[in-house]
């Protein structure tokens, strides 16, 4: 069994459907329980939403737990662009793994995302003058790699595909082409934790699988986890789309939406059981509801509003279950998800890089599809 750590439940989905495409039998998790038979197993944490002490001491517990089930190995999915408590984080999985040293590749050039001479860039520009600058929770406001990684006073150490790695500490691989993450999927030692994001454990599943030509994994993973058939087409009525995202892109299609008299519902700052009937009435009458929250000045701060929205949320999935729910944002689909109770995923299709549907053993007939805010949809189903 290969293991995954992820910050949050996208970035867990995101490993999900590279999984699929690998033919391996994938379950996502939120807790350590994983069926007999999964290949790849991936918890979803979501220490991206929590104060520092906290995300580690939920990182420690969930590597000690994953070590205990003697993986094949492991690797700590990060935030591409480096949301979150990246190197605290890395520290604690190092110290419960007993390891000297990680290798961090976060860049994913798919996404534009590459970073060159110490700095991060999305499509040839500086990160910093992108919507990420006003991330509500982790802004970026520097687009060099030691700022970003919160380093000044520690810098970590920051290395082209020509260079050694060290054998202690924490380095980050700079990435400008998938041709430099095939090197580092190939270059990185026995007993050095590997880290990133999806560009880079795709290229490590590559180079690994390739390596051990005695691993066998079922070319069918639904078949496996009793799925026999192919899930109904996507997307299934009614429709429950939901947007925590704060991506501009995002928010537009929804107020195009709204204007035009679609099934928009924006969420005030403390639901109450008015708002969750509206939301109910518009999936009976529209067979779909799309929810958000409203631009502008909010009293509550962006964890508030996710509680809140998880609250009353789940109290609408209790009323109504529809055939398909859609998530945007990492903290808002984990949120939501564990106020249901729903622990268990099984990854069943890969709609576009990172948007992937999935099937709910506890809620059977359910499928729920997750997407980071700030990728895109190839055919969204806002419209």
């Amino acid at each position: 069994m290969i293991a995954v750590i992820a910050d949050d439940l996208t970035g867990a989905a995101e490993l999900g459907g590279i999984g699929l495409r690998h033919g391996l039998r994938t379950e996502i998790s939120t807790t350590v329980h994983p069926s007999p038979g999964a290949d790849l197993l991936i918890i979803a944490a979501d220490s991206r939403s929590k104060e520092q002490s906290a995300a580690v001491e939920e990182m420690t517990t969930i590597t000690r737990q994953l070590s205990a089930l003697q993986p094949l190995w492991i690797y700590k999915k990060t935030d591409s662009v480096l949301r979150g408590h990246v190197i605290a984080e890395l520290n604690a999985h190092l110290q419960a793994l007993h390891l000297s040293s990680a290798l961090l590749v976060p860049a994913n050039p798919l996404l534009g995302r590459t970073i060159r001479d110490g700095s991060y860039y999305l499509n040839g520009q500086p990160i910093h003058y992108s919507a990420f600058s006003v991330d509500p929770e982790f802004p970026v406001l520097s687009s060099v790699l030691q700022d970003m990684l919160h380093t000044r006073q520690q810098p970590v150490q920051v290395l082209k595909t020509n260079e050694s790695l060290p054998v202690h500490g924490i380095a980050v691989g700079e990435v400008e082409d998938t041709a430099d993450l095939q090197s580092w999927a190939r270059r990185i030692p026995a007993g050095t934790l590997a880290a990133g994001a999806a560009g880079f454990f795709s290229a490590l599943l590559d180079a690994r699988l390739a390596d051990a030509p005695g691993i066998r994994f079922p070319a069918d993973p639904q078949v496996v986890h009793g799925h026999p058939t192919a899930p109904p087409p996507f997307p299934g009525s009614p429709i429950l789309f939901i947007s925590g995202s704060t991506f501009d892109s995002s928010r537009a299609a929804i107020r195009q939406q709204f204007e035009n008299g679609g099934p928009v519902s924006y969420m005030p700052d403390k639901p109450d059981a008015l708002w969750q009937k509206e939301v109910i009435r518009l999936l009976h009458d529209k067979q779909k509801a799309i929810v958000a929250i409203a631009e502008g000045h909010h009293e509550s701060s962006a964890r508030e509003l996710r509680i809140a929205m998880a609250i009353a949320l789940a109290a609408i999935l209790e009323a109504v279950r529809p055939a398909e729910l859609i998530i945007e944002g990492g903290a808002t689909a984990y949120a939501i998800l564990k106020e249901t109770g729903w622990h268990t995923f099984v990854p069943e299709q890969e709609l576009a890089p990172g948007v992937i549907r999935m099937s709910v053993p506890e809620a059977p007939g359910l499928y729920i599809t997750v997407k980071p805010g700030s990728y895109r949809w190839l055919d969204s189903p806002i419209h």
